[in-house]
């Protein structure tokens, strides 16, 4: 294995979580929980983007931080770096992922669920890497290593949470004519993602190989 190989899946494995959002904006079923949840804010403080996504980023690495009781280190910033990758990776592929939200019911869950295996697919591969999750992935994993369970049944309770925020935030801003902007999306993403992760996490690493791998993640 080349020095080169380690970093290069890391990247890909980014590329592809970008990638992912983009196919789900792509469809008419709706946003996943964390996305709802951001839009939730968005809409009712009102706050861009731009800002909600980093203090999100803060909040949840805080967290992850917090439950495996580690100190503070420069580490926590590289989640902004990340979010600032994969927001430029799911900009530049809107502009060339065709929209189907005007196409049928099929089409729209051929996006859905070639988004979730990527995500799991990409998931695997930064976690084979051994390199820095992007925040909300480090607060599931966090979850994970806590209460000792697959890094699927960690991600699985990050949505739920991120689920029951969503309409805690909604009910305080008044979005419940919208749904809390949830969608048939959120639910599939909810009960689903888990096990897609958890599906993907051998076939990943036997593909890959050993790329300085955490053991105590399997």
């Amino acid at each position: 294995m080349t020095k080169y190989k380690r970093p290069l899946v890391y990247l890909l494995g980014l590329t592809m979580l970008g990638i992912s959002v983009s196919l789900f904006q792509s469809t008419n079923l709706g946003m996943g929980s964390w996305d709802a949840l951001n839009r939730n804010f968005y809409e009712g403080i009102p706050l861009d983007y731009k800002y909600i996504t980093p203090i999100m980023a803060l909040i949840l690495i805080s967290l992850a931080y917090l439950i495996d009781k580690k100190k503070p280190d420069l580490l926590m910033l590289f989640p902004f770096l990340i979010s600032f990758y994969i927001g430029s990776v799911i900009d530049l592929f809107l502009l060339f992922v065709p929209n189907v939200q005007n196409l049928g019911l099929i089409i729209n869950l051929v996006y859905v669920f070639s988004a979730l295996i990527l995500v799991a697919i990409g998931l695997n591969m930064i976690i084979l890497c051994n390199f820095p999750l992007p925040a909300l992935d480090q607060f599931c994993l966090a979850i994970s290593k806590k209460f000792k369970i697959s890094f699927g049944k960690g991600k699985l309770i990050g949505e739920a949470l991120a689920f029951l925020a969503a309409i805690i935030v909604g009910l305080l801003f008044g979005h419940q004519e919208f749904f809390f902007y949830l969608g048939p999306n959120t639910f599939i993403a909810l009960l689903t993602i888990g096990f897609f992760v958890d599906f993907f996490a051998k076939p990943v690493k036997r593909v890959i190989g050993e790329i300085n791998v955490n053991r105590s993640l399997r």
